[in-house]
């Protein structure tokens, strides 16, 4: 190969090296997106009911389970769960259940996920907001719904899920037998608060601006090749 040759074997090798990662981040960055809003019943600023709430406790102290319901609008991947809640009694324990919807009433189904949060609910005088956080982060479609489950999986444990200010889209689910899996026979009105985030995926095909900025690169590439074989056919 001739020094010119070499030269220009480099140049495009370097050009298609640039291109490729260019290509990678933009494929990257485009199937990666920040957590959005699935669901959420707070006032403005995150707030709620901090006087109210729904009792979670072990059954001690009722055994009492919530159930809430939301529908996303567009698939995204669980990312997280934020409650209000406050603690009275017993061990801080609280698991924060993603499950499906069955039967013809829409009732709780099966189990997605099970987020366990230990030591982090505070005292219900001053309810916080905790997060439940995915480790699976399993895919939630469009239009389907599901269940966001409080449950208090140590009998001595009293706590409390705060009220929303005035969400009562929906029935809020109860039962008294410290059970995930029903029967649900206690209705309520006004929801708790929380929000569902997610992280939504998009297509990875280039839209007509990304391939727009891509073919000045490729046309320098490609007149570049063809430089290189007119020059060997005019030397043979």
């Amino acid at each position: 190969m001739s020094e010119r040759g070499s030269i220009m074997f480099r140049f495009t090798k370097w050009v298609f090296t640039i291109l490729l990662v260019l290509i990678l981040s933009l494929v990257a960055a485009r199937e990666t997106r920040a957590d959005e809003i699935i669901f959420s019943n707070f006032g403005p600023g995150m707030t709620f009911n901090p006087n109210t709430s729904w009792n979670v406790s072990g059954i001690y102290y009722g055994g009492r389970v919530v159930a809430q319901s939301f529908t996303p609008s567009a698939n995204f991947a669980f990312s997280n769960a934020k409650l209000p809640m406050g603690i009275l009694y017993g061990p801080n324990i609280l698991q924060v259940v993603l499950m499906t919807s069955s039967g013809p009433s829409q009732y709780p189904g099966l189990i997605i996920e099970t987020v366990t949060i230990t030591n982090a609910v505070p005292p219900i005088q001053l309810p916080g907001i905790i997060v439940a956080n995915s480790a699976l982060h399993p895919m939630l479609n469009a239009g389907v719904q599901y269940w966001i489950v409080a449950y208090a999986p140590d009998d001595n444990t009293f706590m409390g899920w705060n009220l929303s200010h005035n969400d009562s889209s929906s029935y809020v689910l109860l039962n008294g037998f410290h059970s995930l899996t029903g029967p649900w026979p206690e209705l309520g009105s006004l929801r708790s608060a929380f929000q569902i985030e997610g992280n939504g995926l998009q297509s990875t095909v280039p839209e007509p601006a990304t391939l727009l900025l891509l073919s000045p690169v490729l046309v320098v590439v490609a007149w570049r090749v063809h430089r290189r074989k007119t020059g060997k056919n005019e030397i043979a």
